[in-house]
């Protein structure tokens, strides 16, 4: 799921920056989180909130989890991007040929000072495999509900990952604030999209 809207000015470029959420939306975005969220559950129970550490996630995961009376496991791999010296910067007072060396190679260029695409959709994919587990029966996991709350730019990398597209691929599919991702892994251990944007 995506986190609640932050409180940025329009047109900064932010990822890694730990910004506040946005207090005038919070709660009628997480109210509408818990309604999708209990839909698609369907009666079923998560075995695990698992949450960004960046606040615009954590405290949506921290109401999430309150009411399904679960922890929150944080995990800094679920972070959005680091755009480095790009960040809380007007996008118009970035360098242009940063922008269009970004442009000719989304998947590998990293602003100064930050990460790529490529290293992003690694340590997202880290996290995935991690739910497995040591000593943990794969079936049963593939079987177990994880939610996650997180940030539009792991969970279109991580999509693509999951279904085994291009690492760019799902970038400019639309993710409202709020908005679910589901994924499904199959008996085959394949990944299928249930749900975008839902």
């Amino acid at each position: 799921m995506r986190h609640p809207p932050p409180d940025v000015a329009p047109n900064v470029c932010y990822g890694r920056t730990d910004l506040p959420v946005d207090a005038s939306r919070f709660d009628a975005t997480v109210a509408s989180m818990q309604a999708r969220l209990i839909t698609l559950l369907d009666g079923r129970m998560p075995v695990a909130i698992h949450s960004s550490p960046l606040q615009r996630a954590r405290r949506a995961a921290d109401v999430l989890a309150a009411s399904l009376e679960l922890p929150v496991t944080q995990d800094a791999r679920l972070a959005e991007m680091d755009f480095g010296a790009w960040e809380m910067q007007s996008w118009d007072a970035i360098d242009r040929h940063d922008l269009d060396a970004w442009a000719k190679d989304v998947s590998g260029f990293s602003p100064p000072g930050g990460e790529s695409a490529r290293d992003l959709a690694v340590r997202v994919d880290a996290w995935a495999r991690g739910l497995l587990g040591d000593g943990v029966d794969e079936q049963a996991a593939r079987d177990a509900v994880y939610v996650a709350v997180a940030h539009a730019g792991p969970i279109r990398l991580h999509t693509a990952t999951a279904l085994r597209l291009p690492t760019t691929a799902c970038l400019s599919w639309a993710l409202d604030f709020g908005g679910i991702c589901h994924l499904r892994i199959a008996d085959d251990g394949q990944a299928r999209l249930m749900r975008w944007n839902g």
